[in-house]
């Protein structure tokens, strides 16, 4: 058996974490994964209820912000004293490879370069700013990879645009899933949307975005179009489920006083993150993913498509890749407030679609986008990295 040290940006259940879950669920025969968190949270305990070994340390995790000269200063001291703590909790056992589950995060690529260990550096972001990041980090992980996953052509097209010779240590493994939940009973539906989503009536249709409340998500974009909507539509209902970033309260309260200042406080609800998410996915009927700037695949998207939930997204980044036009659902303009209306507006019109495009949403994830490939190709790649066949 070989060990794998896996290195994440957070212990919560968003994007890149629940792909990191569903591939430990399904971790490929022969490896053992070992993960490196630095943050207690629902990942972490979710982890643990598995049986897999997780180690509470510092990631080095990098954001918007913290390149101060004290972070500098810091860095060698704070990468000695994480390397330390990972060896120590190792207690002796062998790592064959490194996997960097984000860019962000950079003491696998540390522990990886004076320990000499194979590094796989898995991209799950797409940077265009600020503008200079955006150009370092594709050299970065390129010097300090053995071989870097891309999870989506979108991500993978941003690099390349920064360093032509990044294909060379490059693979696109789109993020996989399934759902194992069973459909929510009609009675529980009625249920959820009447104590949590808090409809007017129960044949309002309701709009949901899942997703982290922040600057790049487009909750107020969206606020925008379901105004817009309310006049020609006045049995919808828009909700959000999801909870600011630690230290980021500020884009929920901004949030909650555009929804009152609109005079929307009985149309639209704000609830916080729920680690069971199927079944509120159940209780809407039209996804929408109106992120401001690219989302490197978009996994609310396929989540929603497994619910068999039309989509409506921005049609930039990795969504572009998911969402089918006139199929799945609808790609509307970025940052658009008018055209997201419009799409929206589709599907508030034909309700045969919502049910159409969601059950061909539902077939197209299950063939593009199964854990199945997605563990498979991850299992490929740890192969080939260690034996240097690529």
């Amino acid at each position: 058996m070989k060990n794998v040290l896996i290195i994440n940006q957070s212990a919560e259940l968003y994007g890149a974490d629940k792909a990191l879950l569903e591939l430990i669920e399904n971790f490929p025969e022969n490896y053992v994964p070992i993960v490196v968190l630095h943050q207690e949270g629902p990942l972490k305990k979710r982890l643990e209820e598995l049986g897999i070994k997780v180690i509470k340390s510092s990631v080095i995790k990098v954001k918007r912000g913290i390149l101060t000269p004290a972070f500098f200063l810091k860095l060698p001291f704070e990468t000695i004293r994480s390397i330390y703590k990972i060896r120590k909790e190792l207690k002796g056992i062998e790592i064959s490879i490194v996997h960097s589950n984000a860019i962000s995060v950079f003491i696998g690529a540390f522990y990886s370069l004076f320990l000499r260990k194979k590094h796989i550096w898995h991209v799950h972001e797409i940077i265009e700013h600020p503008e200079f990041l955006a150009k370092i980090y594709p050299k970065v992980v390129f010097l300090l990879s053995n071989r870097i996953i891309f999870n989506s052509n979108a991500s993978f097209g941003q690099f390349l645009k920064m360093k032509s010779n990044v294909a060379k240590k490059s693979i696109i493994i789109h993020n996989g899933q399934k759902r194992l939940v069973e459909k929510t009973s009609e009675k529980d539906i009625k249920e959820i949307k009447r104590t949590f989503f808090k409809t007017a009536h129960e044949e309002d249709v309701v709009i949901g975005l899942v997703g982290r409340i922040s600057r790049l998500k487009g909750q107020k974009l969206l606020l925008k179009s379901f105004r817009m909507l309310l006049a020609k539509h006045p049995n919808i209902h828009l909700v959000y489920i999801g909870s600011a970033p630690d230290g980021q309260e500020h884009y929920l309260e901004n949030l909650m006083g555009k929804i009152n200042e609109y005079g929307l406080s009985l149309k639209v609800t704000v609830i916080d993150f729920q680690e069971n998410i199927w079944p509120f996915y159940d209780a809407i009927d039209i996804a929408v993913v109106p992120s401001t700037e690219p989302e490197s695949f978009g996994l609310v998207a396929t989540e929603a498509m497994l619910s068999t939930k039309p989509v409506v997204g921005s049609d930039i980044g990795g969504l572009t890749e998911i969402i089918i036009p006139g199929q799945t659902g609808y790609l509307f303009k970025n940052k658009d407030a008018e055209d997201l209306a419009n799409k929206l507006e589709l599907l508030l019109l034909h309700p045969n679609d919502r049910k159409t495009f969601g059950e061909k949403g539902q077939q197209r994830v299950s063939n593009a986008f199964s854990t199945e490939k997605y563990v498979n190709g991850i299992e490929k790649i740890y192969s080939e990295t260690i034996s240097g066949s690529f």
